[in-house]
């Protein structure tokens, strides 16, 4: 039981250092030359189009604070929570599209995105 507990822990740690890169077929194509290209034709399409949204208010509820050393609940204390006031963020609208179509045009150029070990 022990063994099988372990060997699977060991394959799930192994998978988790995978590394994926773009592969072509042939070996032979420049990715660089073919990456420059397709984000260019992605940034044509999909300019930058930056927008702002204001992200709601959020309540953080109550927290234990303990002094540094401190072995029990005694010397610690619980503060009441609080309120987090509304943030401003700047996002780009086009991202995911552009990300797509840069994706895209790799593949249609015969690369491919592989796990390599």
């Amino acid at each position: 039981m022990h063994t099988r507990l372990l060997s699977l822990l060991a394959a799930l740690l192994l998978a988790g250092c995978a590394h994926y890169q773009w592969r072509h077929a042939d070996g032979s194509r420049s990715f660089d030359s073919d990456s420059y290209q397709c984000r260019q034709e992605a940034a044509a399409a999909f300019p930058p189009d930056i927008r702002q949204r204001t992200l709601p208010p959020r309540y953080i509820g109550p927290r234990w604070h303990c002094p540094p050393g401190a072995y029990s609940h005694s010397s610690c204390w619980l503060d009441g929570g609080l309120w987090d006031w509304p943030e401003t963020e700047a996002y780009d609208v086009n991202a995911r599209s552009r990300d797509d179509l840069y994706r895209s045009c790799l593949q249609a150029r015969g690369w491919a995105y592989r796990r390599v070990d």
